[in-house]
């Protein structure tokens, strides 16, 4: 996808656009992807497959904030980015300590309600989410995301000589939600 990955404790976790300096010590690369650990950088690759290419924070309109989860376009933000935070668990959970998925999980979720207006509102972004994630229609959307990010990972990983890896069709998200509801 044109860019340089810089993976450790001491980055950020973000995509965005390459500076001179960037280029000039990365063979010219047009893009860096910062992680500070494997979990954030699936992450990071989930995402920039939704958006179909490397951008400035995955192409996402600040201008949008608050997202309306009322619109099915809004919707969309919120299950890639619980599609993201699942892949990240699938992806490395077997390789990580017990409690990893749980921790990590709530730990991606919780910071979201900035982006849908639960600021300091940790109860109704659970509580609204959830019901969006119970109701047939929006699970359905849901799950189309969930499929295509998990066709996006496999084939991503396919294309670069990585392992085949057996995720779950929903990538695990029905569970991991289940078991993050369960620790409210």
């Amino acid at each position: 996808m044109g860019g340089v990955v810089r993976l450790g404790p001491q980055f950020e976790n973000l995509c965005r656009a390459a500076s001179p300096d960037d280029r000039r010590h990365t063979s010219g690369a047009q893009w860096v992807v910062e992680a500070q650990g494997v979990p954030n950088l699936v992450h990071e690759l989930v995402h920039a497959h939704y958006c179909g290419r490397l951008a400035d924070d995955h192409g996402f309109d600040y201008a949008l904030i608050p997202l309306d989860l009322s619109r099915r376009s809004h919707r969309r933000y919120l299950w890639e980015e619980l599609a993201c935070c699942a892949a990240s668990c699938v992806v490395c959970a077997p390789v990580r300590p017990a409690g990893f998925a749980r921790a990590w999980f709530c730990e991606q979720f919780e910071i979201q309600g900035v982006f849908y207006g639960f600021d300091d509102d940790l109860p109704g972004l659970r509580a609204r989410v959830d019901g969006l994630l119970r109701a047939d229609e929006h699970w359905a959307e849901c799950a189309e995301v969930l499929a295509r990010g998990r066709a996006q990972l496999r084939a991503a990983l396919t294309e670069v000589g990585g392992p085949a890896l057996d995720l779950p069709g929903d990538l695990g998200l029905a569970a991991l939600w289940a078991d993050y509801r369960a620790s409210w």
